[in-house]
């Protein structure tokens, strides 16, 4: 399924000079919204085009984020939920009935830095709207990034309200291997319905999800007892 790979796409916009002050600027103060420690919800939808200027939708998924106040973090992606907490890293495949369970990444959200996104892209545009700014990036030579153009709209607010990803990688949409037919994909995020509302707490609270014996072995909760863990 390809919101695997959609995975990526959250990764690298929370892990990650500038074409000038003023990108700079709004990038920094997005940052701040993300990790203010104060709870974040909202949701998203997610859409694939086989090409980069297709109208027709391939695949589409919705999507949830929440974060509490201590800026931990829970995502929602089709079936899939992925878990930053005090505690562990959980990401949940319900389709493949698996969970990974590994250390708590630190500064999941940080302060959004996109340093290490701006050293593999170069600023081509920055238009600035009546309610938000659009940013255009382009993947350099040497980047291993999957995309070849990143477009990102950020809210006057300092919200992240829409992302555009055009692949460099061709993929195969066909069903049949012996009728292959490769594309390279457009991939469109929207998020809406932001608000600071509070979060219910049992979502970040890991025994919701496993707890760990006396003899240090993991006991995942009822709901997903039947899953496989995975290394």
């Amino acid at each position: 399924m390809f919101y695997k790979k959609i995975i990526y796409v959250w990764v690298l916009f929370s892990c990650a000079l500038a074409y000038s002050q003023s990108v700079s600027e709004v990038f920094q103060k997005l940052g701040k919204q993300y990790s203010i420690p104060k709870p974040l919800q909202y949701k998203s939808s997610y859409a694939l085009y086989k090409d980069f200027d297709s109208k027709k939708i391939e695949e589409s998924y919705n999507g949830i984020f929440y974060k509490n106040e201590f800026n931990e973090v829970y995502m929602k992606i089709g079936d899939s939920e992925i878990l930053n907490l005090k505690k562990a890293y959980l990401k949940i495949n319900h389709s493949e009935k698996a969970i990974q369970i590994l250390n708590p990444m630190d500064n999941y959200l940080g302060d959004f830095d996109m340093k290490p996104l701006f050293d593999l892209c170069t600023i081509e545009k920055f238009l600035d709207y009546k309610t938000y700014w659009e940013i255009t990036m382009v993947a350099k030579s040497y980047s291993s990034l999957p995309y070849s153009k990143i477009v990102v709209q950020i809210t006057k607010n300092y919200f992240l309200q829409k992302q555009i990803f055009y692949y460099n990688t061709a993929v195969n949409f066909s069903k049949d291997y012996r009728s292959p037919d490769s594309h390279y994909p457009r991939l469109e995020v929207t998020n809406m319905n932001y608000n600071r509302n509070p979060v219910k707490a049992s979502i970040f609270n890991s025994s919701t999800y496993f707890t760990i014996s006396g003899k240090k072995q993991i006991i995942l909760s009822e709901r997903l007892k039947k899953y496989e863990i995975i290394d």
